[in-house]
């Protein structure tokens, strides 16, 4: 393939879907970091021809201009897509239809139609896959916070450029909405919410921003001051999603009832679970756990289905709050 065609390719995957844009200078900067040496004219030139052939937009009101993929514009530039492809992108609209506003899901809607046309060619049964697949989460249910489209698409940017952002928030203690900047490190979706796991100017120590109470977002050109040596997997096992109660682990010991929680066998509690089998009816189970709150109310939960045999002061806690529970009963 000549060096022309592998440009062509390589600047076309460059241009963002409408109402996002890409400028004729930031198409040359990126080119330059990818070894592609072209002039601004000759971008020009080169997507006015390419427009011919693919759904190009250009917004000719401002310089230099903006280019941008039509909004609505199919995905059948080769390769298409095969059947495990389609199948993994229904699987990807199952599970993420109820957790993403509408707004973010339209940008991977020419993907998941794509994949849906994909499936509806083979004139088989798959045509009927989106008929069969549910996502059901666990607990409860309630009613998901809406996010504000703008808030996600600025917070995501922020994270894949590594750059700062301005965010309009309001927290549960703040009489008002603030506004803070902050270095993004992470997003995590914990059912019902999402947290954007980031460092703010003028306050110490990582914080979980609720992206649900952030009102506006706005994308800086700073990049972030990201602490040494953070991990997200690291700090999600450390037990900083839960409520900590204290900074050291627990070192856990349960014996547990067969069937019910047959699946800590299969879902570990953490990564150095060990299980020891007893008999036909029980068995147990060490690992080391963060000392959260969530800890308490899955033990409080699982109370008829297993022993806490260390430590010893947990089960004495989980007795007592049993024990306050059960007078509150009986009483009302």
């Amino acid at each position: 393939m000549s060096t022309t065609a592998i440009r062509y390719i390589t600047m076309l995957r460059m241009v963002p879907r409408s109402p996002r844009s890409i400028t004729t200078t930031e198409l040359a900067s990126r080119l330059e970091e990818q070894g592609f040496s072209v002039t601004m004219r000759s971008i020009q030139r080169d997507l006015e021809k390419l427009s011919a052939d693919f759904p190009l937009l250009v917004d000719e009101t401002s310089r230099p201009f903006h280019w941008s993929f039509d909004r609505e514009a199919t995905m059948d530039i080769i390769p298409a897509l095969d059947l495990p492809s389609a199948l993994t992108f229904e699987l990807a609209r199952a599970y993420l239809s109820p957790v993403l506003p509408p707004r973010a899901l339209a940008h991977l809607r020419p993907h998941f139609d794509e994949a849906h046309r994909t499936l509806l060619r083979e004139r088989s049964a798959l045509g009927q896959w989106p008929n069969h697949v549910r996502v059901i989460n666990r607990g409860l249910g309630g009613r998901r916070p809406a996010i504000d489209a703008d808030v996600l698409e600025t917070v995501t940017e922020a994270l894949l450029r590594e750059h700062q952002c301005r965010l309009r928030y309001q927290a549960r203690n703040w009489p008002e909405p603030r506004d803070i900047v902050v270095h993004p490190l992470g997003l995590i979706f914990r059912d019902p919410n999402v947290y954007l796991i980031a460092t703010i100017d003028g306050r110490e120590g990582i914080r979980q921003l609720v992206l649900h109470r952030a009102e506006t977002g706005e994308l800086l050109e700073t990049p972030v001051d990201r602490p040494e040596g953070f991990d997200l997997d690291l700090y999600i096992h450390s037990g900083a999603m839960g409520i900590l109660r204290s900074q050291e682990p627990v070192c856990l010991h349960l014996r547990c009832d067969r069937p019910v929680l047959n699946h800590l066998l299969e879902s570990p509690l953490g990564i150095d679970q060990q299980a020891t089998h007893v008999d036909d009816y029980n068995f147990e189970i060490a690992v080391t756990v963060g000392d959260t709150q969530d800890l308490r109310w899955w033990l409080t939960a699982q109370a008829m289905h297993c022993d806490i045999l260390q430590p010893l002061w947990l089960k004495e806690e989980i007795k007592a709050a049993l024990s306050r529970g059960l007078d509150r009963v009986a009483t009302s």
